[in-house]
C-alpha cells in the first residue's frame, strides 16, 4: 500500500500552498490528481505528471505544451521519492522559469511529510501485528515454531520474563477510556500491549523493570473512577506471555469474588489455584461452599467463617470482632458443618470451603 494517500496529499497542498502564491497539485505514480487547490481538477488524469513518475524525472510545461498533455496546465511537475521508489509526483501551477525553484523546494518538504507518514503506517502496521500475536497467544491458538517465526519477525524476545496486568472497564462508559489508555500505552517503551478481548486490555512489561509499569498505573489512576487493573506472577519462556496473562486474569477473578475470603498476601496462590475453576474436579470441590452458599440466607454463615479466617482460626478474636457470645460462635460452626458434611477441625475439609467461592463457576 502506498504512503501517498489522498489524506496525506492533502495535507501537502494545504502545507505548501500557505507559504506560496501558487496552485499546488499532488498526484499518484499514475498520474491521478489526489489533492489540489483547484477542486475541479481532483480525481483527474495529468499526462504530465505520469510522464515526470514514468521517467523520473522534472517535467516543467510551458503555455505551448499544456494544451498537448490531457489534464495538463503551465508549470512544473516533480518526481516524489520514498525509500529510492518514485511514490508520486508534485506539480506547481504558473510559468516554469518562476517556479521551478520552488518545485524542488516544496518537494523536500514534501518527501518528509510522506515520510513522516510511512514510518506512522508502518508503526501502526507493526502494532496490529503485535496485538494479534499476542491475542492468539493468549487465546492459546498460537505457539511452538509459529510463534517463534512471528516474534521473530516483530523482534519480540520470547525469553524475556514478563508479569501482566489486565486492565477492564468498571462500566460500559468506561470502553472510551479504555481505548484511550491503550493509545498511550503503545507509545511506552517496555510495554507490551494489546487487546485482547473488546473489554480487557492486557499489558506486559520485563519482570526486572518493575518501573515500567509506573505508567500502567499511572495511566489506570487517571481514570480510577472507570478503570480497574490486576496484576498477575512472572513468567518466562515460550509460554510464559500466556502465562502472565492468565495469572493476571486470575488475579482479576479473585479480587472481584466479592467473598472477602482472601488475603490480599495470598493472591499469588490464590490467583494460581484459580486457575482449576474449568477443570470438571473443581465442581466437586466448590459443592458443599455451594451448599453453604444456598442456605445462609442472611449471610451470617458466610461472615462468621470469613471472619474466622481473617483472625486465623482463632475462637476468642472471632467471637469479638462478630460481638458474639462463643457458645453462639460454636453453634454457627455446628450449622456450618451440617450444611456442608465438613469437619471444620480437619485441614483439608476447611482448605475445600477455603477454596469454594474461587473454584465456583
Amino acid at each position: 500500500m502506498s504512503t501517498l494517500t489522498a489524506e496525506v496529499a492533502a495535507r501537502i497542498v494545504e502545507r505548501t500552498m500557505a507559504v506560496i502564491g501558487h496552485n499546488v497539485n499532488v498526484m499518484d505514480d499514475r498520474g491521478t490528481i489526489l489533492a489540489t487547490g483547484d477542486p475541479a481538477r481532483r480525481r483527474q488524469q495529468h499526462e504530465g505528471a505520469l510522464v515526470a513518475a514514468q521517467n523520473d524525472r522534472v517535467v516543467a510545461i510551458g503555455d505551448d505544451q499544456a494544451g498537448l498533455l490531457r489534464g495538463a496546465q503551465p508549470g512544473v511537475n516533480v518526481p516524489l521519492h520514498h525509500r529510492g521508489e518514485v511514490v508520486g509526483v508534485i506539480g506547481i501551477s504558473g510559468d516554469p522559469a518562476e517556479v521551478q525553484v520552488l518545485a524542488e523546494l516544496i518537494r523536500v518538504t514534501a518527501e518528509l511529510m510522506v515520510e513522516q507518514a510511512g514510518a506512522l503506517e508502518h508503526g501502526q502496521r507493526r502494532q496490529q501485528e503485535l496485538d494479534d500475536l499476542l491475542t492468539a497467544v493468549v487465546a492459546g491458538t498460537l505457539g511452538g515454531a509459529a510463534l517463534e517465526r512471528r516474534a521473530a519477525a516483530l523482534d519480540l524476545a520470547l525469553d524475556v520474563r514478563r508479569r501482566c496486568a489486565v486492565v477492564r472497564p468498571v462500566h460500559e462508559a468506561g470502553l472510551e477510556d479504555l481505548r484511550a489508555l491503550q493509545r498511550r500505552l503503545e507509545r511506552t517503551p517496555d510495554l507490551l500491549v494489546a487487546r485482547t478481548h473488546p473489554e480487557e486490555l492486557a499489558v506486559w512489561w520485563p519482570a526486572e523493570a518493575p518501573r515500567a509499569y509506573d505508567e500502567v498505573r499511572r495511566g489506570v489512576a487517571a481514570h480510577a473512577d472507570r478503570l480497574e487493573a490486576a496484576v498477575g506472577e512472572a513468567f518466562d519462556g515460550p509460554d510464559g506471555m500466556r502465562r502472565a496473562a492468565l495469572a493476571a486474569r486470575d488475579a482479576w477473578r479473585v479480587a472481584h469474588l466479592g467473598e472477602g475470603l482472601y488475603d490480599p498476601r495470598d493472591l499469588p496462590l490464590v490467583a494460581l489455584l484459580c486457575g482449576l475453576r474449568e477443570d470438571w474436579r473443581a465442581e466437586a470441590i466448590a459443592a458443599p461452599w455451594q451448599a453453604l452458599v444456598a442456605a445462609d440466607r442472611h449471610g451470617d454463615l458466610r461472615r462468621t467463617l470469613r471472619t474466622w479466617i481473617e483472625h486465623d482460626l482463632h475462637p476468642g478474636r472471632t467471637a469479638e470482632a462478630l460481638h458474639v457470645h462463643r457458645n453462639t460462635l460454636r453453634g454457627r460452626f455446628e450449622r456450618i458443618e451440617r450444611v456442608t458434611g465438613l469437619d471444620l477441625r480437619r485441614v483439608p475439609h476447611l482448605l475445600q470451603l477455603y477454596l469454594g467461592p474461587l473454584l465456583s463457576r
